[in-house]
C-alpha cells in the first residue's frame, strides 16, 4: 500500500518537532502562508511537508501535491519502534481520510508518522491525500 511506504519514508526522513514557540506567523500574502503542520485545517493544500514540518499553503484551485485531512494522536507510551508507529499512523489516518467518490480511483493518502527523537512528547501523525500517480498533482479539494 503506498501510504505504508510514504509514511515508512517519511519515518525514516523525518521527525514531528513541532513547538508552539518556533510557529512561524502566517505571510501577509493572501495566497502564501506559512505554517507549521500543527497549525494545519482539512482543506489546506500544499506541496511539501519538509523535516521542520513548516509548509507553505498554495490555493487549491492550482496543482498541488497535498490537501490535508486531519490528524492521528498515537498512544502515550514508551517508544514503540518505528513498526509500531507507522502502523498506527496508517490505521488512524485510514479513516482520517475521506476521498471524494469521484477521485477515488486517482487519489490516495499517506501520514507523516513521528519520530522517535520526540516522543513521546509529540504523538501525532499527520494525514494527507495525494495523487495516485507520483507525477501528477492534485487540482481543487479531493477531500470530502
Amino acid at each position: 500500500m503506498r501510504s505504508l511506504l510514504a509514511a515508512a519514508a517519511l519515518l525514516a526522513a523525518t521527525a514531528c518537532s513541532a513547538s508552539t514557540d518556533s510557529a512561524p506567523s502566517p505571510a501577509p500574502s493572501a495566497t502564501v502562508q506559512r505554517y507549521h503542520a500543527t497549525e494545519l485545517r482539512p482543506g489546506d493544500c500544499f506541496d511539501e511537508l519538509p523535516p521542520d514540518g513548516i509548509t507553505t499553503l498554495v490555493p487549491c484551485e492550482k496543482p498541488h501535491v497535498y490537501e490535508f485531512a486531519g490528524i492521528w494522536v498515537l498512544p502515550d507510551e514508551p517508544w514503540p519502534g518505528d513498526d509500531k508507529v507507522i502502523e498506527g499512523s496508517t490505521k488512524g489516518c485510514e479513516g482520517k481520510v475521506k476521498i471524494k467518490k469521484e477521485f477515488r480511483d486517482t487519489v490516495t493518502w499517506t501520514a507523516w508518522a513521528p519520530g522517535q527523537d520526540t516522543w513521546p512528547k509529540h504523538r501525532t501523525a499527520y494525514c494527507m491525500a495525494l495523487s495516485v500517480e507520483e507525477d501528477t498533482p492534485l487540482t481543487g479539494h479531493v477531500l470530502s
